[in-house]
């Protein structure tokens, strides 16, 4: 494995190394966060998916800002080991992170590659093959992920030592076929021993047993097998360990030829791990088949195809195994298995590759069966034919099934009484379906896929549900390497990424994107992407004459069985914005109460036509969007679509205005457009579950503003919406989006001529850029909305243009220039009888002073600023107070009480959730620190600044470092305490 610089383990504790220096990763919880990164290099993984990993489902209030914390610990942890300068390795990315690995810095990576790069060679070079597999298992250096605890880390660790004993299971296979008996046996025993249930060990000993010499050892082996299986689980042996056990029981010569070519061939069908036949699929020959132990009745063999280039969903396969053997174990029943999901997430091919998988512990028989649930071409099957199908196919005579349905149910629950089956039941409508093709007794697995939920299985029936989800980026490419080969897929990352992105993680769109790739011989998928992009719908590039392809006819199966009103919330969906929405705005759109919205979006969740990824939240996939748009358009003209968007942004409008005056009660109130004035708003009266909410609606929001601008009558509409956003983007440190925002509502204000539209816009476009560093334009917009706002009339809005005007000299370095305007906009919010914006300008007015030698005034101000607010309520401004108190103190020399005021600004701070102006406080708390001579103090609270400037303002981050890295390495007693 040779990664450069940065090494990674995960084959065995988690470890991590930068160069020759191995990397502290930390407590448990941040090293599952390394895990779950690293598994899903160098793809971003979002925040609720790190929490879910670290905390499972019942995570702490504070969750995402621990996981701040801890991706800030762990750069400062690689930091300490790299060269000064070097890039941090793990990267933000949106609401989570992503870790861009170097080739081959993952060992589980390096894992794959060389057991891949085995089973290609097994044929052709089998000496090769062994040494790949070899040197693929030597990385491992103890149980894998062996120190995380958690749900993730447990089912992550069954992954990975599956792969790990089906690597063990291919190279043991190999070897005996080259002849190499050497020691096998010995390492056969011991892990017949460590994994008792597993039958391929025990098969193999037996052969290396039996060419050694030892037939009675061997059969000594099936003997106690045997009797554990039907100990443990009540179940016979499979028919790859009989068939081993009647070989050697007739001296079967083959098993001495190390290099026939039946048994290279069957041992290297073998070595392609979880794909070794049943019994009537593959290996047997109709002698060997004829002395094992045979039911009187046939044995059907119906298994579909199972795709060879069938990749990923390694965390789906081993749930489904794990509720087989906990069947099997159990012995209380069929054990079934829903396994849902919408059209075109690849039911149909995983049940089928599970089922193959799964085969060979249902040795009577292996039936499938397509219900036709969903289909353009064909009704749904009857029970009465799906029993006749499953009778035929166990040869019951024609004359020998009883015409009533509850007669034949009752023959066919006889006749698989004392049997172990599996029965497929593919594309099912409804549990009703379903239910009289369940066997009775123990020992079968039933698998049924469905675009429903089936709740009545699971709830009557005890049915175990299986949710196939969209493919992550990871398993999108490696279905698309699978199908067209690494060198085509790796030729342009970029229209990979694109190829993938517009796919929407269906297998079905990226089958048929891959399909015209391969056709065309490619080189590259940069024509395909380039295709995709000029496409006016992402439907068009996935139609198929076939229609069970065409993803059009695949997603109208589902569309068309709805109920005329669930099918209307389906098409209005499209409309609102791609990163989901809640009941309330939904019920919005469609002009209906909450009460009556909250059934049809439970049946679209049922039908997987919309998903519930978190309660009360509600998205689709982009090609469901697509095909719900050109449904709306078909049913709905352009008013009535208008309308509902109307709606949808007078919703959101009157919630986030609600929610912003919320959060800062210092905010003035607007004239608010009549339909979000009289539009029903969301939970947001608590300033915790406004802030919550403007938190989880901002991309939301920020989408709505951009369409809204884009949509003529919606001018007041985007600039409000945009006001009602600039607070949050302030308290966020977003300032790319605050200029995106405010420059879509002056375009908007300017258009309707509407001069407090452009005021306001002026007047929030000056902040942001303000914050951006741009003070120019800054300058120059304040002077319009300075403008506007005395033409207006409207002396709080001049107050507050005075005050930014002050901030920007301020920021120049020019605070004796600042205070006239600081001094007037006093003055205007007196006049207005704000005595809000009077508090925070007075506070401005001290911050001042302090900055142009005139502390004592700066106290006298900000104090007059704290009484105001005492009773207010404005803790925004009143931790802005604190603040600026600290930072007087400071100046006089009374650094005792400079902490005292920083530490009451910080806890107002935390309590808003105010992570930039707490970052900026600590940075001045570390100075007061640092001139008391409490290096520590000053040292710990810098780094606590720079842990929060890293996510809101990396230059601030910057110019704390090195304010840090001034005060010298850390003294060797700090830094064994903390390393203890």
């Amino acid at each position: 494995m040779n990664g450069g610089e940065d090494r990674f383990s995960v084959l065995g504790p988690v470890r991590a190394w930068h160069g020759g220096t191995e990397v502290g990763l930390g407590s448990p919880q941040q090293r599952v966060v390394v895990a779950v990164l690293l598994l899903r290099a160098p793809h971003p993984v979002p925040a609720e998916e790190l929490v879910e990993a670290v905390w499972g489902e019942d995570p702490p209030r504070s969750a995402v800002n621990q996981l701040r914390i801890y991706a800030h610990r762990l750069r400062r942890a690689r930091a300490r080991a790299a060269a000064p300068g070097t890039a941090p390795l793990i990267e933000s990315a949106g609401s989570g992170y992503r870790l861009p690995l170097p080739p081959g810095a993952l060992d589980a990576t390096a894992f794959e590659t060389a057991v891949a790069t085995a089973h290609r060679l097994r044929r052709a070079e089998p000496q090769r093959a062994v040494a790949e597999l070899e040197e693929a298992l030597a990385l491992w250096r103890g149980t894998a992920l062996g120190d995380l605890p958690g749900d993730w880390a447990r089912a992550q660790r069954t992954r990975l030592e599956q792969a790990r004993l089906d690597a063990v299971e291919a190279r043991l296979r190999l070897r005996l076929e080259l002849g190499r008996d050497e020691g096998a046996a010995a390492e056969l025993a011991a892990l017949a021993a460590g994994h008792p249930l597993d039958e391929r060990f025990p098969e193999l000993l037996m052969l290396a047993l039996y060419r050694s010499g030892r037939q009675a050892s061997a059969l000594e082996v099936y003997a106690r097998t045997r009797a554990l299986l039907s100990r443990e689980l009540g179940v016979d042996p499979g028919p790859e360990l009989r068939r081993m056990h009647q070989r050697i029981l007739h001296a079967d010569d083959g098993l001495l030829d190390a290099g026939g070519p039946e048994d290279r061939a069957a041992g290297a069908a073998a070595t392609t791990p979880g794909s070794r036949p049943g019994p009537a699929e593959g290996r047997p020959s109709p002698a060997a088949a004829a002395s094992a132990t045979a039911p009187a009745l046939p044995v059907p063999a119906q298994l579909p195809f199972d795709l060879p280039v069938f990749s990923g969903r390694h965390r789906e396969l081993a749930e489904l195994t794990a509720f087989a053997e906990e069947g099997r174990a159990a012995r209380a029943g069929t054990v079934l298995c829903v396994v849902a999901g919408s059209a075109g997430v690849g039911k149909t091919t995983f049940a089928v590759h599970a089922a193959h998988r799964l085969a060979a512990h249902y040795p009577d028989g292996r039936i499938h069966l397509d219900l036709h649930g969903f289909d353009g071409q064909e009704s749904p099957l009857s029970p009465r034919r799906a029993l006749r199908a499953v009778l035929d196919a166990f040869g019951v005579a024609a004359d020998r099934v009883p015409g009533d349905l509850d007669a034949q149910a009752a023959l066919y629950r006889s006749l698989l009484a004392d049997r172990r089956v599996l029965l497929l039941l593919d594309n099912a409508r409804d549990a009703r379906q379903v239910r009289p093709l369940l066997p009775s007794a123990p020992g079968s697995l039933v698998l049924v896929t469905s675009r429903n939920q089936l709740s009545g299985l699971i709830v009557r029936d005890g049915a175990r549900p299986l949710r196939l989800e969209a493919l992550t980026g990871t398993e999108a490419r490696a279905l698309l390497v699978r199908r067209l080969g690494a060198a085509r897929v790796d030729a342009d990352p970029e229209a990979t990424a694109a190829v993938v992105a517009r796919g929407a993680g269906l297998p079905l769109a990226l089958a048929l994107i891959a399909a015209r790739a391969a056709a065309r011989r490619l080189a590259s998928l940069a024509p395909i992407a380039t295709e995709l992009r000029e496409l006016p719908t992402m439907l068009d590039a996935l139609s198929d004459t076939d229609t069970s392809l065409d993803m059009r006819s695949v997603i109208s199966w589902s569309y068309e069985a709805l109920p005329p009103g669930t099918a209307r919330m389906f098409r209005l969906f499209s409309l609102t914005p791609a990163p989901g929405c809640d009941p309330a705005a939904l019920a919005a759109l469609a002009a209906l109460p909450v009460a009556a919205v909250r059934p049809l979006l439970a049946e679209l969740a049922g039908a997987h036509l919309l998903d519930e990824p978190e309660p009360g939240r509600h998205t689709a996939h982009d090609l469901l969007r697509e095909y719900a748009a050109e449904q709306l358009a078909a049913h709905e003209g352009e008013p009535e679509r208008t309308a509902a968007f109307r709606r949808l942004l007078a919703h959101y409008l009157g919630t986030a205005y609600t929610a912003a005056r919320t959060v800062a009660v210092n905010l003035p109130a607007l004239s608010l457009h009549p339909e979000a004035a009289g539009a029903p708003v969301g939970d947001v009266g608590d300033p915790r579950r406004a802030a919550a909410w403007l938190a989880r609606e901002c991309e939301a929001l920020l989408g709505l503003v951009e369409r809204a601008g884009a949509t003529p009558g919606c001018e007041r509409q985007t600039w409000q919406l945009a006001w009602s956003l600039m607070d949050h983007l302030q308290r966020a440190g977003r300032w790319d989006d605050q200029m995106a925002v405010q420059r879509t509502a002056l375009a908007a204000a300017l258009r309707s001529a509407d001069r407090t539209g452009q005021a306001h816009a002026h007047r929030d476009l000056a902040r942001a850029c303000t914050q951006a560093g741009r003070l120019d334009e800054a300058t120059g917009h304040l002077q319009r909305a300075l403008g506007a706002f005395e033409e207006l009339g409207d002396l709080t809005g001049q107050a507050r243009s005075h005050g930014n005007l002050a901030l920007v000299l301020t920021r120049r370095g020019e605070h004796a220039k600042a205070l006239p305007h600081v001094h007037r906009a006093v003055e205007l919010f007196e006049a207005a009888g704000d005595v809000l914006g009077q508090a925070s300008a007075l506070n401005n007015l001290g911050w001042t002073y302090a900055n142009t030698g005139g502390p004592r005034e700066a106290l006298r101000y900000c104090r007059q600023a704290l009484e105001l607010l005492q009773d207010a309520g404005d803790r925004v401004a009143e931790a802005a107070t604190w603040d600026s108190l600290g930072y007087i103190h400071h100046g006089l020399g009374d650094l005792s009480e400079a902490v005292r005021c920083y530490h009451r600004a910080l806890a107002l701070d935390r309590a808003l959730g105010d992570g930039f102006n707490e970052a900026e406080t600590l940075t001045h708390l570390g100075e007061t620190r640092a001139a008391m001579g409490d290096e520590a103090g000053a040292r710990e609270a810098w780094r606590r600044a720079v842990g929060l400037f890293d996510e809101l303002d990396p230059g601030a981050a910057t110019r704390v470092r090195e304010r840090i890295a001034a005060l010298g390495p850390v003294p060797a007693a700090v830094a064994e305490a903390r390393t203890g």
